[in-house]
């Protein structure tokens, strides 16, 4: 049935509409005005009738909150289905032709087997809705901590291409190699330069901006009082690459602003910046801007930049996490070990992972036993 589209008629000749078209050859089985391929139901044309005036359609309500299939038997089973190659790890995609209501229907099940808060997910039928990224942003708790917070704060999505792109090789899309941070989005507003990626448009000769420089102006409008918000946001976040604009900015301790202009470009972003020798009193102190976790280049310029340090016998270090979202954990392993050494990691534990109370023992995803993850020595 997964491959069929049809998989209500066993006679694929016949023509249950009555417009000439055999099932088998009909975009549109029921004449409900849904192609087939995304029909959940393609041979009903009662899917109006709701007897129980639920608001699902009677050959659709069949959704019993607390019941869930295997998650496996919606595996890959898409209402667009990839062709071809993934372009990064060279195998052929095994998408199978499905509907929304299959990738609901996953989302649901695989949530229900695995997200730690399981037990407070609301049940929602799967079929009561055609996004599925809607639907995705239910399978969460919303309970919140003591201090008020999101319980869940890291549920989201990415583009499978980016995300792919981003961790492999560090791209982040469209840019001017800027981190600008808002600290003010209302008038006065006001946006400045956290940091910026080396080999950038903004790091260019000609425009040299650095961390704490302010935007006055973003193609002539006044940042803290314009009141065309469109020219700024897209100035300050451009879309396409090549896009060029320009900014009346303000450096960190002048009294005076420049004008300079930006081509947006593709960005990389370099993991480890800023490495450096501080001479104190006290002896040398080491300065490291770690910015993200996760991206796979980020272990081999740690590995330089630890051993740069070491070469220069500091004796206390600065590690500047203040921008860094976080990756990979063994990136962070390994660099835990790296700064506190052998003695003090020898056989000692770095991380857990702890999954819901369905899967104490086994990793569901490797099969062995869950087990404590030491300092890594490489």
């Amino acid at each position: 049935d997964s491959q069929d589209a049809f998989p209500f008629d066993s006679d694929e000749s016949v023509d249950t509409d009555g417009d000439g078209t055999g099932d088998n050859a009909d975009t549109d089985d029921d004449n409900d005005g849904v192609l087939d391929v995304t029909d959940a139901f393609p041979l009903d044309a009662s899917e109006t009738a709701d007897s129980d005036g639920d608001g699902i359609g009677d050959n659709a309500d069949a959704f019993t909150a607390g019941v869930f299939e295997p998650y496996t038997n919606f595996n890959q089973m898409c209402a667009n289905p990839r062709t071809g190659a993934d372009p990064f790890t060279g195998q052929q995609y095994v998408d199978a032709q499905g509907t929304y209501v299959d990738e609901n229907q996953f989302l649901r099940s695989f949530s229900n087997e695995f997200y730690l808060w399981y037990d407070e997910i609301e049940d929602v039928d799967p079929r009561s809705m055609a996004s599925v990224l809607q639907y995705f942003s239910l399978m969460k708790t919303f309970e919140t901590t003591a201090s008020g917070a999101d319980r869940d704060k890291y549920h989201f999505t990415y583009d499978t291409d980016f995300w792919n792109e981003y961790t492999q090789t560090g791209a982040v899309g469209v840019g001017y190699g800027a981190q600008f941070k808002i600290l003010s989005g209302t008038p006065p507003r006001e946006v400045v330069v956290s940091y910026t990626e080396p080999n950038s448009p903004a790091t260019a000769a000609e425009v040299n901006l650095s961390r704490g420089t302010r935007i006055l102006e973003v193609d002539g409008v006044n940042v803290q009082y314009g009141d065309d918000a469109d020219t700024l946001n897209a100035g300050t976040f451009p879309s396409t690459e090549g896009e060029t604009h320009e900014f009346t900015v303000r450096d960190l301790g002048e009294t005076f602003s420049r004008t300079v202009t930006m081509s947006a470009t593709e960005i990389t972003v370099d993991p480890v910046q800023h490495v450096s020798v501080i001479s104190t009193n006290s002896g040398p102190v080491g300065y490291l801007l770690f910015n993200t976790h996760g991206v796979q280049s980020a272990e081999k310029e740690l590995v330089d930049a630890i051993t740069y340090l070491a070469a220069e016998e500091v004796t206390d270090l600065v590690l500047d996490l203040r921008y860094n979202g976080g990756g990979y954990l063994m990136i962070a392993n390994q660099l835990a070990y790296m700064i506190a050494g052998p003695a003090a990691t020898q056989g000692k534990v770095f991380e857990e992972t702890r999954f819901n109370d369905k899967h104490r023992v086994y990793n569901p995803f490797t099969g062995g036993v869950l087990s404590p993850v030491l300092f890594q020595e490489e």
